[in-house]
């Protein structure tokens, strides 16, 4: 994985050792496996299959011929903006990555989708460093801390309104913990 770069030009490097073949997004799935499994075909000077006829398979049947087809070779699958991906397209290309023949070189260029992250961690990004200096992944979450604030300003103004003796004061701590317990079960 290559952070913020553009890695179209990584494929004429790579295409010198291994069968290399540049997608621009990896959705929608089906018709980037049908380009997949035709630049394997070219690339191999074999009988590329019409696409009517892979149009007609699904997914799984297509997926099972790129496995059949990448069969004693390597397949570097170049890709750009990672972040674009949803769930069930990161599942499926998730899926692929388990094939022992076939690699992916990707980029991202922002925060991506959660659901996601198991894709994500079938890679190693290169330019860490660069990544980590440019602020992803510094994201901190501040819901806890705002969380007690508003918990402590609703204590003081309830403490302010009221300073009549102690069963104020623990009024006061109860209502203000029932505050913060409600607005954790909102958030969550």
């Amino acid at each position: 994985m290559v952070w913020r770069k553009n890695v179209f030009n990584y494929v004429e490097i790579i295409s010198e050792s291994y069968i290399t073949v540049y997608l621009n997004e990896l959705s929608p799935i089906k018709s980037k496996l049908i380009q997949l499994i035709a630049s394997i075909q070219e690339i191999r000077d074999r009988k590329v299959p019409e696409s009517s006829q892979l149009q007609r398979m699904t997914i799984e049947e297509l997926k099972e011929m790129l496995f059949k087809k990448s069969s004693g070779i390597k397949v570097v699958v170049v890709f750009n903006h990672f972040e674009r991906l949803t769930p069930s397209t990161a599942r499926f290309w998730l899926s692929v990555s388990g094939h022992e023949r076939i690699v992916f070189l990707g980029s991202v260029c922002g925060n991506f989708k959660k659901e996601a992250y198991g894709f994500y961690q079938a890679f190693e990004v290169v330019n860490q460093k660069v990544m980590k200096s440019e602020g992803s992944g510094s994201e901190m979450d501040i819901t806890i801390p705002f969380i007690l604030i508003v918990g402590a300003f609703v204590f003081i103004c309830f403490l302010k309104v009221s300073l009549i003796g102690s069963v104020i004061l623990i009024s006061a701590l109860w209502f203000a913990f029932l505050v913060i317990r409600t607005l954790l079960y909102l958030i969550r």
